[in-house]
């Protein structure tokens, strides 16, 4: 429960986590219990506690985040009415009929185009039970989407989180734990206490926002397998590609449908120099579905420099020659800092952008095929422009186009390919499936592995060749890794007391005007507790401290 406690002369809030008895010492007296209900149970309660372990953070803040905002009522065990809910698929029939009898199985990933719908009759299974399915998007936008398309097969018996803080969001959390409901939120709801909790889904969890920015930056996908072991509920996840880790952890793939529909290459090598951002197919491609009143969505990047850039002289894409990473128009790798040079394919020395803010492509678009047609999001043109985010709860296009496919797959990150994949699919599966519809992928590598997949719609294969890149390599999932960073005008005492502790687990730091970062790499279990210790230390010193716990970016 919730209580509050009196704290220097404070009343102040806290969680009850155990009761002691013959305690020594002078005890204050609990002033007040908080709520008319238990925030967490203790199986829940020794999840949170190894998410606080694991991501390296005071319990207080992790059992915050499983906290309504406002005190929750009393429990009301109005439990759902069982269906009759549409038959779940045959691929994933023996996964949830086991489930929803109790016996456990590993989790699976499903690969599927997840606006299809179909594997969202699972739930129908668990509920029937009187149990709760929980799945858990990364969007509001997406939410509201998929909220829609539940309350179409189950009625009253979904509960779609809203976007809110306050007493909106603590009802949602209540209708949450009434039991025999399919309940649709963000990552927010990965903490929650859900009463009859049966199966999680988690909607492509290898999305960025499924992993929490600031400090402890909790990964849905970790705390849910961890929540699955120790709390007993099925685990699943669904999308059109399951993440590297999802693979390594060994989950089984049940491939439920076509995650993508059709894909055509268009090798920029043949395109004459200066021809722009777009090639003449897909203008072509782009008219027709203008002059056919369809839709279309044109995918770019946010900023310019994120471009790759081609030789004018001979095409051949600008690569730096010691990590083969993408430079664009820098002198030297934003990767490893190897000096550029001229095209190392004919020496020539003038290079052209493949790729650009939209800004810069409405305007070429615009002029090729009518400015009348073509925007932003926000416009609502027969031909949107726009970049990953955009694509949240759009879908149905007639016709997608990937500007610059080698801007991904080569990138700084040492988890490009596995994200060039991951956004590419999003982008191909924003179009419909019905005749004629189809994505256009502009690329000058179109023998890769990458187009491949797309071409096939098979990730599983393409994932499997990275994980194995990235263990020859040292990097996770095959090593564990953290980034620490610190104000950089706090002297000497962060580099000493972290040096200290860390030891020959550090790769170094890196310096710059407000702050510096360490990088971490090992098996950190060995350090987490002493360093636990130190950033506290540090904290009590009044420095700012940022722990990274499994980065994205390194």
């Amino acid at each position: 429960m919730q209580v509050r406690v009196p704290l220097g002369g404070r009343k102040v809030r806290g969680f009850v986590t155990g009761v002691e008895s013959n305690r020594p010492g002078n005890l204050k007296d609990i002033l007040a219990v908080s709520g008319g209900q238990p925030i967490f149970d203790a199986r829940l309660l020794q999840s949170l506690q190894w998410a606080a372990q694991h991501y390296l953070a005071p319990v207080s803040v992790v059992l915050d985040k499983a906290a309504p905002p406002t005190l929750p009522g009393p429990l009301r065990e109005d439990f759902a009415t069982p269906g009759p809910w549409p038959e779940t698929p045959a691929a994933m029939r023996r996964f949830v009929d086991s489930v929803a009898k109790g016996v456990r199985r590993p989790a699976v990933a499903v690969v599927t185009s997840w606006p299809d719908g179909g594997w969202l009759t699972a739930a129908g299974a668990i509920m029937a039970e009187g149990l709760t399915c929980l799945v858990i998007v990364s969007t509001a936008r997406e939410v509201a989407r998929l909220g829609s398309m539940a309350t179409e097969l189950f009625d009253k018996a979904v509960v779609a989180i809203p976007d809110a803080s306050g007493s909106p969001l603590t009802r949602a959390w209540e209708e949450a734990n009434r039991g025999g409901r399919l309940v649709v939120g963000t990552p927010r709801a990965a903490t929650w206490k859900i009463n009859s909790l049966g199966l999680v889904i988690v909607v492509e969890e290898g999305r960025r926002a499924m992993k929490d920015r600031q400090t402890p930056t909790i990964h849905v996908r970790e705390l849910m397998r961890t929540r699955s072991r120790i709390e007993g509920f099925g685990m699943a996840f669904v999308g059109p590609t399951p993440s590297v880790e999802l693979i390594a952890a060994g989950a089984e793939i049940v491939r439920l449908s076509r995650p993508w529909g059709l894909v055509e290459v268009v090798d920029r090598k043949e395109d004459p120099p200066g021809g722009g951002f777009l090639s003449e197919r897909a203008v072509t491609a782009l008219r027709a579905v203008s002059t056919a009143a369809g839709r279309a969505f044109v995918f770019t990047h946010r900023r310019s420099n994120e471009a790759s850039v081609r030789c004018i002289k001979c095409r051949a894409l600008r690569r730096c020659l010691q990590c083969g990473s993408h430079v664009g128009n820098h002198a030297a790798c934003p990767r490893c800092g190897f000096a550029a040079g001229n095209c190392s394919n004919c020496g020539g020395n003038r290079f052209e952008a493949m790729g650009s803010i939209p800004s810069r492509l409405v305007a070429e678009v615009g002029t090729r095929i009518g400015r009348d047609v073509v925007g932003e999001v926000e416009s609502d043109r027969q031909v949107i422009v726009g970049t990953e985010r955009d694509l949240a709860g759009l879908g149905g296009f007639d016709l997608a186009i990937a500007v610059d496919v080698d801007a991904l797959l080569y990138g700084q990150n040492y988890r490009a390919a596995e994200e060039a994949l991951r956004i590419l699919a999003r982008v191909v599966g924003s179009v419909g499936k019905g005749k004629g519809s189809r994505a256009i992928l502009q690329t000058s590598t179109p023998e890769s592995a990458l187009i491949g997949a797309l071409r096939r719609a098979d990730p599983v294969p393409y994932l499997e060749g990275v994980l194995a890149d990235r263990a020859r390599n040292g990097f996770p999932p095959a090593t564990e890794m953290m980034a620490i960073e610190v104000r950089s005008d706090v002297g000497d005492m962060a580099p000493a007391l972290l040096e200290g502790q860390a030891g020959d687990m550090i790769l170094g730091s890196v310096r710059s005007e407000e702050k510096t970062r360490w990088l971490l790499q090992g098996d950190l279990r060995l350090v987490k507790t002493g360093l636990r210790d130190t950033i506290q230390k540090l904290r009590d010193a009044d420095v700012t401290v940022r722990v990274d716990v499994d980065p994205i970016d390194l």
